[in-house]
């Protein structure tokens, strides 16, 4: 059954607009008639018409006063209408219009259209986007994006940065090089540069059936491709066949409604041809354009960009997508038809996003997690509980996250800016994890397996059956998930590795009875800073100077040993010690809440446990705060006063091996015990400490 297609109008998503058919017919545009095929395999377009197509579902300026035009006067001719407040910048109307001018000047007949993402993020950037959506939020504790400029979550808007910015043309009867071509020669006959053109050819192997031109004008990356029309084969998510498509064939192939608007250079309208792309934007929704089983079959890897759309954007998502995620076939299909590489690059997506505990619930609730995180593949030989396992990863994250959340709202004092100064870091600039978008990715990463690797240390795993040789032997189970499964770079797993045990490492300093030895710190007013100038250390207590070698006070002699012992820990995780502290204290929360779960409900009870969170966040607080006033935070970075052939200078007699080791070892403690010691005072303690090695 065939459907006519007619134009949208902004004020009733449902309602057909006679003005804007009048409007349209004036311009000469052909109607044209689409089969309403259930499968892109069969979707086909019939009629004539195709060089000036009438949009299917568009805002245009006959309906909205609030029109931007990037058209001058001398392109008066064409249709100015753009969509509800699609703000150009000043950039991208200067682009837009180079473009049109190359179309008419060298009487080009192809139509321009902005495709996938920017269009979207375009239209979100604005009120009657961005207010209306009422999907439900993810996470227990949801703070709002701040008010975009434009995309928000790419590349878009930095704008004191100056980013380049990725935008897709797609043309409907024209190759992308040629584009790039007839551009090239348009700007050396206008007395300009040409740019150089990069072209990815047809490689069907890697799901390039049609080729792709790409150049940089101005501050954009531009893509040229073509409209594209796909059909799929039973065992692969890559296309069989792709060629140049109609516009509809290109939007009802996309991925989802929202990334299949186009922004129609030629005309000045957003195109919305499946009819759905508008009303899911405003609504919050991620749905597909076609029927989401057949959606997901052809390409299993489009259930994870659901997910990860969803915590991206914040949105809902379809019920209909839901039921189809859910089958056992997508499960299978996204074990056999998608690279392992493809799912891990999805996965840190996800928890790039502003919604990770989100994406990892909707993983979990739509049985995904097992296929994402094949857990039993990292343990052979024993019976995991995955279910147990990604439960509590799951409420680590959560906590961890909401935990961050109050951090950003009302900041402790070992997270305020000033704490980050280079006076308070030996030197190093330091960022704070509400702003660290690469180490909160990775507090995601070891929040959410942290219960992983705490399972897999309970098992014998000196046992026979269980025991890896060669290179592996030594591997945690989170390096061989991340690494061997998800196919992320060590350096991820690594640093994951890292968190985790610095976490465990301050779990048990705090319980120990260090968190009292740091508020004796803060209370003593001990405070050790650095000098970026002279490249020392200064030393104060109660607000007086003090000398870090001849000072005996028992309370400064106490915080050195503490100073000696964190350090330890500082060392080996760096500048990820914030995602640690903040993982441990998130399991000492997570547990609070598990040890209170079977008493009976009532104010004194709640009053009783809301006491006992306050008192282990003030804790941590105190902890932290009292790491950065001994001077701590930079540690890492801290060189030797005497390197190795000063050494054989001071300790003549000095032999190399696991001595000369213990030498350094012991100048590395004796410098962090007396920040800011001369050179002199070291000499002479290490000649005391070793007097078989002098002269």
């Amino acid at each position: 059954m065939a459907a006519t297609i007619l134009a949208y109008s902004a004020a009733s998503s449902r309602a057909f607009v006679p003005a804007a058919r009048k409007m349209a017919a004036g311009r000469n545009f052909h109607r044209l008639e689409m089969s309403m095929a259930l499968d892109s395999r069969q979707l086909r377009f019939y009629g004539g018409g195709l060089d000036t197509l009438d949009p299917p579902f568009s805002f245009s300026a006959d309906e909205l006063p609030d029109r931007i035009s990037h058209s001058t006067a001398s392109n008066e001719h064409r249709n100015n209408g753009y969509g509800p407040s699609i703000n150009l910048t000043e950039d991208e109307s200067d682009l837009f219009e180079l473009l049109t001018q190359v179309t008419d000047e060298r009487e080009i007949t192809s139509t321009l259209r902005v495709a996938g993402g920017w269009v979207r993020d375009k239209l979100l950037s604005t009120p009657a986007f961005r207010h209306s959506q009422k999907g439900e939020r993810l996470t227990s504790k949801f703070q709002k994006p701040q008010g975009s400029m434009g995309r928000q979550g790419t590349k878009i808007v930095q704008e004191e940065e100056h980013q380049p910015v990725d935008i897709d043309i797609a043309l409907d009867d024209m190759l992308g090089r040629e584009f790039a071509d007839h551009l090239n020669d348009y700007l050396q006959g206008h007395g300009r540069e040409a740019v150089s053109v990069g072209v990815v050819l047809k490689n069907p192997e890697k799901s390039k059936h049609l080729e792709t031109a790409t150049m940089k004008v101005g501050s954009f990356w531009i893509d040229f491709v073509n409209l594209r029309a796909e059909e799929y084969t039973q065992d692969s998510r890559i296309p069989d066949l792709m060629r140049i498509g109609t516009p509809a064939e290109d939007a009802f192939r996309r991925d989802l409604t929202i990334n299949s608007l186009f922004y129609n250079i030629n005309t000045g309208h957003v195109e919305d041809w499946t009819g759905r792309g508008f009303d899911d934007l405003k609504r919050g929704i991620v749905a597909t354009p076609l029927p989401p089983l057949t959606t997901l079959l052809d390409d299993p890897l489009r259930a994870l960009r659901s997910i990860r759309f969803a915590a991206r954007l914040r949105f809902s998502m379809d019920d209909e997508l839901v039921k189809a995620a859910t089958d056992i076939r997508v499960r299978n299909a996204l074990a056999q038809k998608v690279s392992r590489e493809r799912v891990g690059g999805e996965v840190d997506l996800m928890l790039r996003s502003p919604d990770p505990v989100g994406a990892m619930r909707l993983l979990m609730n739509l049985n995904l997690v097992d296929t994402v995180f094949p857990l039993q593949r990292c343990l052979p030989n024993y019976q995991v509980d995955t279910q147990f396992i990604f439960s509590k990863g799951l409420e680590l994250l959560s906590t961890s996250h909401d935990h961050l959340s109050d951090c950003k709202v009302k900041p402790p004092i070992w997270c305020q800016k000033k704490r980050c100064q280079s006076s308070a870091t030996n030197g190093v600039e330091e960022v704070a994890l509400v702003e660290n978008e690469e180490a909160r990715r990775l507090l995601w990463y070891a929040s959410f397996l942290k219960p992983f690797m705490d399972y897999s240390r309970v098992i014998d795993q000196g046992s026979k059956k269980n025991r890896q040789q060669g290179k592996k032997a030594n591997r945690s189970v989170i390096f061989s998930l991340l690494v061997d499964e998800l196919k992320r770079p060590v350096r991820d797993a690594e640093a994951v590795g890292r968190i985790m045990q610095a976490s465990d490492d301050m779990t048990s300093l705090i319980n120990s009875g260090c968190d009292l030895s740091a508020m004796s710190v803060l209370l003593s007013g001990i405070e050790v800073k650095y000098d970026e100038e002279g490249e020392t250390f200064s030393c104060s207590m109660n607000s007086q100077q003090v000398s870090s070698v001849q000072e005996e006070d028992p309370v400064w002699e106490h915080a050195m040993e503490l100073r000696l012992l964190t350090s330890r820990v500082l060392q080996r995780v760096g500048p990820l010690w914030r995602a640690s502290l903040i993982l441990s204290l998130s399991e000492q929360l997570a547990s609070l809440d598990h040890e209170t779960d079977y008493y009976i409900e009532g104010d004194i009870m709640e009053e009783s446990q809301e006491e006992r969170r306050k008192g282990i966040i003030q804790r941590y607080d105190a902890f932290a705060a009292a790491l950065q006033q001994l001077g701590l935070i930079g540690i890492w970075n801290q060189k030797p006063l005497i390197n190795g052939g000063e050494m054989q200078q001071v300790l003549p007699n000095l032999p190399k091996g696991p001595e000369f080791r213990e030498v350094m070892e012991e100048q590395e403690c004796w410098m962090i015990a007396h920040p800011g010691g001369a050179k002199l005072a070291l000499v002479e303690n290490l000649r005391a400490k070793f007097p078989d090695y002098c002269n």
